[in-house]
C-alpha cells in the first residue's frame, strides 16, 4: 500500500453530512457496499432513514477536505465502513479504521469488531493490517481488534505501574509491526537504515542485556548479538524470519517479567562495568521505559510513512 498523501480525519455525521454521503453514494460508490441491503441510488429516502438510525455512531471520512466515505463505531464496539471508488487504494479505509480503534478506549470500548464477506479481499487486508484477528465461518469473516489502553488511572503502586507501562509499550511494539508485509518489515525508510523487524530484534536484546545479563548476572554468551556481525542486534541475519525474531523478543520479555517479579526495586545490578554506582532494578526498568518510548515514537513515524497507520 502506498503513502497516504491527504490528511484523513473523521467528522461526526449530521444532517448536512448525511446529504454529502448520499450524493457520494449515488455518484461514486458501489450500492452493495453502501447499505442498506439492496439499496439503489433511486431510493434516497431509504438511505437517509437507514443512516439516521445510527447517526450518533457514524462519521464522515474526510480526505483533503472532501468527504470520501463513512465509518461507524457503535457503543458495543461494532464498526463498519464504505469508501468511494475514487478514494480506494490510498490507505483511506485503513487510516479511518485505525482512528476509530484509537477512539474506542475513550468511549469505554475495549474490543472493536467487524464482519465482512470471505470474498472481500480488500476488506480482509485492511482489517489484518489494522491488527485484527480474523475468524472465517463459511462465507463470512469476523474481525476482532483489541483497543490499546494504558494502565488503569487509579494505579499508585510503583511496582505495578512500571510493570504495566512496560507491558503497554511491549504490546504497542507488536501492534505497530502487525499487519506489515514481509517486505515492509525488512525495508528501511530512514537514513540510518534500520528496519521495523530489526527494531524488534534490537529491543529483544535490550531486554536480555539489561535484565538477564546486567541485573541478574546471567552468563549470557552474546548479550549484543553475533560478535561476527557489526552492530549485530540491529542486523537481520540469515534465518532471522519475522516469526523467529518475534519469538526471540517474546522470550526475552517473559524472562524480564520473571526477573523483575522476584526482586525489589531497590536491589542493584549484579554486573556493571561502568565507573558509576550500580543501577537499581527501578533505574533499569525506567531506563527500559524511555528506550521503548523513544523507539516507539520512531516506529510510529515509519508505520505512518509505510501505509498511513497512526495511533497507539
Amino acid at each position: 500500500m502506498g503513502l497516504v498523501t491527504d490528511v484523513i480525519r473523521l467528522r461526526p455525521l449530521d444532517d448536512d453530512g448525511l446529504e454529502r454521503l448520499l450524493a457520494l453514494a449515488s455518484a461514486d460508490a458501489d450500492p452493495a457496499d453502501v447499505m442498506p441491503p439492496g439499496w439503489t441510488p433511486d431510493r434516497p429516502d431509504e438511505f437517509r432513514a437507514f443512516y439516521r438510525g445510527f447517526l450518533a455512531d457514524a462519521h464522515e471520512i474526510v480526505a483533503g477536505g472532501r468527504t470520501v466515505g463513512m465509518i461507524r463505531l457503535t457503543a458495543t464496539g461494532e464498526t463498519g465502513m464504505w469508501v468511494a471508488r475514487s478514494a480506494r487504494g490510498r490507505g483511506v479505509g485503513l487510516t479511518a479504521l485505525c482512528r476509530v480503534v484509537q477512539e474506542a478506549p475513550g468511549r469505554g470500548i475495549r474490543t472493536v469488531t467487524a464482519e465482512t464477506a470471505t470474498a472481500n479481499h480488500a476488506a480482509r487486508t485492511v482489517l489484518a493490517r489494522a491488527g485484527a484477528r480474523l475468524t472465517v465461518d463459511g462465507d463470512r469473516v469476523r474481525a476482532t481488534i483489541t483497543a490499546p489502553t494504558e494502565p488503569a488511572t487509579d494505579l499508585a503502586d510503583p511496582v505495578r505501574l512500571v510493570a504495566a507501562y512496560l507491558d503497554f509499550y511491549r504490546d504497542a511494539l507488536l501492534r505497530k509491526v502487525d499487519g506489515l508485509s514481509e517486505e515492509d518489515l525488512r525495508t528501511s525508510r530512514v537514513p540510518s537504515g534500520w528496519t521495523p523487524l530489526a527494531l524488534v530484534k534490537h529491543l529483544g536484546y535490550v531486554e536480555l542485556r539489561w535484565l538477564r545479563w546486567t541485573f541478574a548476572g546471567e552468563d549470557v554468551p552474546e548479550p549484543r548479538g553475533n560478535p561476527r556481525v557489526e552492530n549485530a542486534e540491529w542486523a537481520l541475519e540469515e534465518g532471522d524470519t519475522a516469526a523467529r525474531v518475534r519469538a526471540f523478543y517474546l522470550e526475552q520479555c517473559a524472562r524480564s517479567r520473571e526477573i523483575a517479579a522476584r526482586h525489589d526495586l531497590a536491589e542493584q545490578a549484579a554486573r556493571w562495568d561502568v565507573p558509576l554506582p550500580r543501577p537499581t532494578l527501578a533505574w533499569i526498568l525506567f531506563h527500559l521505559l524511555q528506550e521503548y518510548a523513544r523507539h516507539l515514537g520512531q516506529l510510529d513515524v515509519v508505520r505512518e510513512i509505510t501505509d498511513g497507520v497512526v495511533g497507539a
